[in-house]
C-alpha cells in the first residue's frame, strides 16, 4: 500500500437512490414531530438547562464510543486479529465520523472495516468481525430490553408492552437458526465453491460468537447501550423534564433498536418517533421526548467529530497499524 493516504471504498451502486428514500422517511418523521412540538418552551428548556447534567449526559455518549471501540477489538480478536486498544478507538471514532457526514454513500461499518483492513488485517478476518460487531450489538441491546421488560409489562397495556419484545425474539430465533445454516443437508449439485465459501462464513461466526473475546464484546456491548441510558437521564435532568431511571430503561433500548433499522438517515426521525411514542407511555409530552432525543442525536453526531481528525493518523503502510 502507498504510504501517502489511505483510501475509501467506493460507494455501492444505488446509493443515490438509497439516500433519497432515507431522506425522505427523515424529513417526513421530523416534519410531522416538528409541526406538533412547542417550539417556544423546546428553547426555553434548553436555555435554562443545568450544564453540569449536560456535560455529564455527553460525556456518557463519549464513554459509549470508547466502549464501542473496544467490542470492535474484541470482535476483531475473535476473528483472529489482535490490534491495540488505541487502534480500536482511532478506527472507530473514524468510521463514526464518516457514518455521520457521509450517510448514503459509506456506512461506518464500511469505512472501519476498510481502513481495519488497510491497516494489516486480512479480508476474511475483517468481514467476519463486521458481521460479529452487529450481532454483539444487537445482543446487547435485546439484553437490556429485556432487563427493562418488567417494568414496561407493568405500565403498559399488553399490546404494547409486549409488541417489541415479541418482534426482537423472533429476530433472535432467526438469528440462531441462521447460524446453523452450514449445517443444513444440501444436494452435491447445490455445494458450489460460492455455497462452501459461505457456510465455512457462517461455520466461523458460530464459532466466533462462542470465544472468550465474543463474550467480553457483549459486556461492552451492554455497556454502550447502558451509556445511552444515562445520557437519557442525565439529558432529563438538565431539562428538568420528569423522566424516571425505569422509565428509561424500559424505553431506551427500544428505540435504540428502531434508530439501527437502516430506514433513514443515521436513525434521525425515526429515533424521534420512537422516543415520542415510547416515553408516552409514561406520561411524557410529545415536546419534551422530542427534546431529549434530539439531544442524544446532537451528542452522536459531536462525538463523531474527532474521527475527521483521527482519520489523519490511520495513514500509513499497510501493517502500521498493528500493536
Amino acid at each position: 500500500m502507498p504510504a501517502d493516504a489511505v483510501t475509501l471504498p467506493a460507494g455501492k451502486p444505488g446509493g443515490r437512490l438509497m439516500l433519497l428514500v432515507k431522506l425522505a422517511v427523515t424529513l417526513a418523521v421530523l416534519g410531522v414531530l416538528g409541526a406538533k412540538a412547542d417550539w417556544p418552551a423546546l428553547l426555553a428548556r434548553v436555555a435554562g438547562a443545568d450544564p453540569v447534567w449536560l456535560a455529564a449526559g455527553f460525556t456518557a455518549k463519549l464513554l459509549a464510543v470508547v466502549c464501542a471501540g473496544e467490542r470492535w477489538r474484541d470482535a476483531l480478536w475473535a476473528a483472529g486479529e489482535r490490534v491495540s486498544h488505541g487502534l480500536a478507538l482511532r478506527l472507530m471514532f473514524t468510521g463514526l465520523f464518516f457514518g455521520q457526514v457521509l450517510p448514503g454513500a459509506l456506512g461506518g461499518d464500511v469505512v472501519r472495516g476498510w481502513l481495519t483492513y488497510r491497516g494489516g488485517a486480512s479480508s476474511a478476518a475483517v468481514v467476519l468481525a463486521l458481521v460479529l460487531d452487529r450481532l454483539l450489538a444487537l445482543v446487547g441491546c435485546i439484553l437490556l430490553l429485556f432487563l427493562g421488560l418488567p417494568h414496561l409489562v407493568a405500565t403498559a397495556p399488553p399490546s404494547v408492552a409486549w409488541a417489541g419484545p415479541a418482534a426482537v425474539l423472533l429476530l433472535a430465533v432467526a438469528m440462531i437458526l441462521g447460524l446453523q445454516a452450514d449445517r443444513l443437508p444440501l444436494p452435491g449439485v447445490l455445494l458450489r465453491p460460492p455455497v462452501r465459501a459461505v457456510r465455512a462464513q457462517v461455520a466461523r461466526l458460530r464459532a466466533a460468537l462462542l470465544s472468550r473475546a465474543a463474550l467480553v464484546g457483549l459486556l461492552h456491548s451492554a455497556a454502550v447501550h447502558l451509556c445511552t441510558v444515562f445520557a437519557v437521564i442525565a439529558y432529563a435532568q438538565a431539562l428538568g423534564i420528569p423522566v424516571r431511571v425505569l422509565d428509561a430503561l424500559a424505553v431506551v433500548p427500544m428505540t435504540i433498536f428502531a434508530a439501527a433499522l437502516p430506514i433513514s438517515l443515521n436513525g434521525w426521525g425515526v429515533r424521534e418517533g420512537a422516543f415520542v411514542a415510547g416515553f408516552a407511555l409514561y406520561g411524557l409530552g410529545a415536546t419534551d421526548a422530542l427534546a431529549l432525543s434530539l439531544m442524544i442525536g446532537l451528542s452522536v453526531t459531536l462525538s463523531s467529530l474527532p474521527g475527521g481528525l483521527l482519520w489523519l493518523s490511520l495513514k500509513g503502510p499497510k501493517g502500521a497499524g498493528r500493536p
